[in-house]
Parts: C-alpha cells; sequence; structure tokens
C-alpha cells in the first residue's frame, strides 16, 4: 500500500497546489531542476514539489497537510488575518515575519502555516 505522498503527481496537480498557471508551474520545476520521475503525463514526485517549498523533509503525519493547496495572500487576508492587507502579508513574509513561500516571484502560504501565526499573533 502506498501513501498518497509516494504517488507522482501531474503537472496540472502541481499548478493546483500552486495556485499557479501550468506554464509557470512548468518554468519552476525546470528552473528547480526538479525532473519528473515518470512520463506520459510526466509526474512529479511529492519529495521534489515540497522541497521546492523549502521543506527538505516532511514526515508522513504531516505528508497531507502538506499536500494542500497553497494559500494566496488575499485568501490568506480573508481566512486569517481580515485587518491586514494581501499586501501587508507578503511584505511580512518577505521579511521574514511570516512564513511564506516564495515561488518565483508569487507568495504562496501554508494553512497550517497560517493557523498558527494567527492564533500567536
Amino acid at each position: 500500500m502506498f501513501l498518497s505522498s509516494e504517488i507522482p503527481i501531474t503537472v496540472a496537480d502541481a499548478a493546483r497546489h500552486f495556485q499557479l498557471r501550468e506554464a509557470t508551474t512548468r518554468k519552476l520545476l525546470a528552473a528547480a531542476d526538479i525532473r519528473p520521475v515518470d512520463h506520459n503525463p510526466q509526474r512529479y514526485a511529492w519529495a521534489d514539489i515540497w522541497q521546492l517549498e523549502g521543506a527538505a523533509y516532511v514526515s508522513a503525519e504531516l505528508a497531507a497537510e502538506f499536500q494542500k493547496p497553497l494559500l494566496k495572500p488575499a485568501v490568506v487576508v480573508f481566512l486569517h488575518f481580515k485587518h491586514l492587507s494581501p499586501r501587508t502579508i507578503t511584505d511580512r513574509a518577505k521579511k521574514g515575519r511570516l512564513p511564506g513561500i516564495l515561488l518565483g516571484s508569487d507568495w504562496r502560504f501554508r494553512e497550517r502555516d497560517m493557523r498558527a501565526a494567527a492564533i500567536h499573533g
């Protein structure tokens, strides 16, 4: 039996996860020299996707959380920080005051990180 994190994902799935277009996702994967583990269609390992996001290792217990789609700044504001603007969210991420993932020029955020940040202020 396979864990869901062991099943490779397509570029379309990775694009949905990143909340980016497929063309942008392909460019990110190529720029990071991430190679597909399967062809026809091209599929990528979750571990490589997470490494691109800055997570060197994801335990089996956290795999499901790390497979959830990342959040755009506007969604972070709507769900967790209604008193802030999306620009403030990205500014805080740039300064390291909020955990974020820089994908090219786009900031994305993990739901679990935003829940924790909202609780801890």
